[in-house]
């Protein structure tokens, strides 16, 4: 939000202190009435364009600094790679409540008990790739499932097609597009999940 101080900061040149006109700023009144009786002429104000983009700026940065508080899980990059075979053998030997989306390994333990579809569901996708399942196979997951999702990653499954092939990319440095806030952090966009995919996958199983 554009605040008296802010706007006279930005906008030196233009006459007003306050944008729209009911916002206080007697100063505007009086200048504008003046206009209106003749009295004032040749009154500056700045592209309406420019002002638009301050507002829309200020705007993001306060998107920002609510985006950073909020938990969108372990960055994809800053994930270890796990085999397949680690993978099933953690989830047969050593009872973890693993399951692989879209090459994204998820630890679902603290949520199999409060899953709206039930215990049986979402335990029977344990130690499997449910990308199909996940993405319309059985029930195709809202934006939100998608989002609490990302809060149980793990590890990038290896071979885990396009999730593993950018980690690889990121580590190389190479250029990979991404959308960032203003502190640099990476922007996820409803629908543009790594979990999400438009058409079922194959299993990530070895051959």
């Amino acid at each position: 939000m554009l605040t008296w101080f802010s706007f006279h900061h930005e906008f030196p040149s233009d006459f007003r202190n306050a944008i729209e006109w009911w916002q206080y700023d007697p100063t505007k009144w009086c200048i504008s009435m003046w206009k209106w009786m003749g009295l004032a002429y040749n009154l500056k104000t700045f592209p309406q364009n420019e002002i638009e983009k301050g507002r829309l700026q200020q705007t993001q940065k306060k998107l920002d600094q609510k985006r950073a508080a909020l938990d969108w899980g372990q960055p994809l990059e800053l994930l270890p790679v796990i085999s397949w075979d680690e993978f099933v053998e953690q989830t047969k030997t050593e009872g973890k409540a693993w399951i692989a989306v879209a090459g994204v390994i998820h630890d679902v333990s603290s949520f199999i008990k409060d899953h709206p579809g039930g215990k049986a569901l979402i335990s029977a996708a344990v130690g499997k790739d449910a990308t199909a399942i996940f993405n319309g196979g059985i029930y195709n997951h809202s934006n939100a499932a998608h989002n609490l999702l990302s809060t149980m990653r793990i590890g990038v499954l290896r071979g885990g097609c396009e999730v593993e092939i950018w980690k690889r990319a990121q580590s190389e440095n190479k250029d990979i597009a991404s959308i960032r806030d203003s502190s640099g952090q990476r922007i996820v966009r409803a629908g543009n999940q790594p979990t999400r995919v438009g058409q079922p996958v194959a299993s990530a199983d070895a051959a």
